[in-house]
């Protein structure tokens, strides 16, 4: 039998009491001949966008053995589950029973919103680091500006000798002359 990490996303409304989540894993596992090593109760999200009309998640974190070819049956079970929304089901052989247990152990870091209110930038507590994508835009100024007239303008109003109080006739005429 082969070591597994399962990380299972439950319907918030089924999860409501830990007991009703440990049955329903254990009734899988059960079924997938598998061995439970360590399961925990993670942590409640807003998902990235909505699965079977739901918004949020309810995260368990699992670390079983189980043989190779029940995995896929078990994948299954899951897809057929009401309760369960999603899993993601990962070969850990290099663990042993122990660092299994330690990693369930270990509560995942709290996320806060970023101060432009979200929008799906999150940052982990600390970290200082700016924006994660496209770094640090407060002094970004387009290079070029359309006028009123649609023209292409420097950002800067230089256009040439041009003073900033002639018409563009009286540009025209002192460009020809």
């Amino acid at each position: 039998m082969k070591a597994y990490e399962g990380m299972f996303l439950f319907d918030p409304a089924a999860a409501v009491e830990w007991s009703n989540v440990e049955a329903e894993v254990n009734r899988l596992l059960g079924r997938a001949s598998a061995e439970l090593i360590a399961c925990k109760r993670w942590d409640e999200r807003r998902l990235a966008y909505e699965i079977r009309g739901r918004k949020r998640g309810f995260y368990v974190l699992t670390y079983f053995r189980a043989p190779t070819d029940r995995i896929a049956a078990l994948e299954r079970d899951v897809q057929l589950s009401e309760q369960i929304l999603r899993c993601l089901i990962i070969r850990v052989d290099h663990m042993t029973d122990e660092e299994m247990k330690e990693a369930v152990n270990k509560t995942p870091e709290p996320m806060v919103e970023t101060e432009r209110g979200g929008r799906g930038r999150w940052r982990r507590d600390g970290d200082e680091s700016g924006p994660r994508r496209g770094g640090d835009r407060s002094d970004y100024r387009p290079r070029f500006h359309r006028d009123d007239d649609g023209d292409d303008a420097d950002r800067s109003g230089d256009v040439g000798d041009i003073a900033e109080d002639q018409t563009d006739d009286e540009a025209a005429d002192s460009k020809e002359a």
